[in-house]
């Protein structure tokens, strides 16, 4: 008989719970979880800290923002390092080599306990998920659910395209050789009523601000950091002992 095991991605209630945000933009996302992170500590609550802020862009937006707020910040410039190197960025081997010093200069600051992935624009190599095993967290600006998704194309066209009538976010936990992992949850459905696949500025607005930046703080601080999310061996999701079947958390 298999017996397949479920672990909490997070379970020591006892602290806060060490976050490692990546970012490589403008960290909006970061913005998110940073604000709900102040949110809670003015109620008297020490959900999560953030304690490392790291960027493979530096000087990026999201880093200078997480440098004025006073978080610690790390950088380690990817485009410099492969120009340096003379290698080829897609490369996994020399990935790894990156990723590895990345890991280095963490370790130097702290042992997080999920790292989330807040618009970092690079492919993590294999050590980060033999480290992080189903605690590297990240997001999706639509529903990862459908089968009609592709890349290079933005989330909202797609559905659009496929004459959906609103959307929904995901937060999902990243796997090494897979486009999207397990689903932990969606956000809301944002109308697209009224909108054309030319509306670029204003989708992304909306889809941020009703979607995005709602959806990611919940994910961490109401449902990962409280213990709620649990995985099992073959992946299935579970949120308060119940599983998912692959729909995630509903908000």
């Amino acid at each position: 008989m298999h017996n397949n095991t479920t672990k909490r991605i997070y379970e020591n209630f006892h602290n806060p719970m060490s976050v490692a945000v990546f970012l490589s933009g403008t960290g909006t996302n970061f913005d998110a979880i940073y604000k709900e992170m102040l949110n809670y500590r003015s109620k008297g609550k020490e959900s999560i800290s953030i304690d490392i802020v790291f960027t493979n862009v530096p000087g990026c937006e999201g880093v200078l923002k997480a440098k004025e707020r006073g978080l610690l910040t790390t950088a380690i410039s990817s485009a410099s390092y492969f120009k340096y190197i003379e290698g080829n960025p897609g490369n996994n081997d020399l990935r790894a080599y990156y990723d590895a010093a990345v890991l280095s200069v963490m370790d130097e600051y702290c042992s997080p306990d999920i790292i989330v992935l807040a618009g970092y624009r690079r492919r993590l190599s294999g050590i980060f998920f033999e480290r992080f095993k189903n605690r590297i967290i990240n997001m999706y600006p639509g529903d990862i659910t459908k089968e009609y998704l592709t890349t290079g194309v933005p989330a909202y066209k797609q559905a659009l395209n496929a004459n959906e009538c609103d959307l929904r976010c995901s937060v999902y936990i990243q796997k090494e050789h897979e486009r999207f992992g397990p689903l932990i949850a969606r956000s809301q459905p944002v109308s697209l009523e009224g909108f054309q696949d030319y509306d670029k500025d204003h989708a992304n607005k909306l889809i941020r601000e009703n979607a995005e930046w709602k959806l990611l703080p919940y994910a961490i601080f109401e449902l990962i950091a409280k213990g709620r999310v649990s995985i099992d061996d073959e992946d299935n999701v579970y949120i308060d002992g119940e599983n998912t079947y692959g729909q995630g958390f509903q908000l």
